[in-house]
């Protein structure tokens, strides 16, 4: 099993509101940013599933808010795979403060594999390389105890 890498940046003025946080939908913006970084280090990218007429939908995508993040704060997203059956995969996020190391944020979020008609792809059975790339990544989904700092 491989482990990716956090995805990490700081936030921009542009992403905060008038309270000075982070408005709350750029969290799902994070979420995205770190699923196409970790896509890249599990060399599965974008640009390569779309050159095999693959599709990544998003199906649902839920998200826990703990702790505002603010301007020009560092953070990591950290992602994993917990699923990837052949037609949808699965990732949990966590969004940590590079500034007290605090979790701000948590995600989950269900995507299917389709093709150029949004027809449903069964990776395993016509990509086998590819979903053996997003397999090796795979990782038990933790019981993960959720401070209320």
């Amino acid at each position: 099993m491989k482990e990716l890498r956090p995805y990490t940046r700081n936030v921009f003025y542009y992403e905060t509101d008038k309270m000075g946080v982070v408005h709350h939908s750029n969290y799902i913006r994070y979420f995205d940013e770190a699923r196409v970084d970790h896509l890249k280090q599990g060399e599965v990218a974008f640009d390569l599933l779309e050159s095999l007429g693959i599709l990544l939908h998003t199906l649902s995508l839920n998200c826990e808010y703990k702790r505002p993040l603010v301007f020009d704060e560092p953070f990591s997203v950290y992602g994993t795979l917990t699923k990837v059956n052949g037609t949808t995969l699965e990732l949990d996020y966590r969004i940590v403060s590079g500034k007290t190391g605090e979790v701000n944020v948590y995600g989950h979020s269900v995507h299917c594999f389709t093709d150029s008609n949004m027809r449903p792809i069964r990776l395993k059975n016509k990509y086998p390389e590819i979903y053996d790339k997003f397999a090796a990544y795979v990782q038990p989904k933790k019981k993960e105890v959720k401070s209320e700092k």
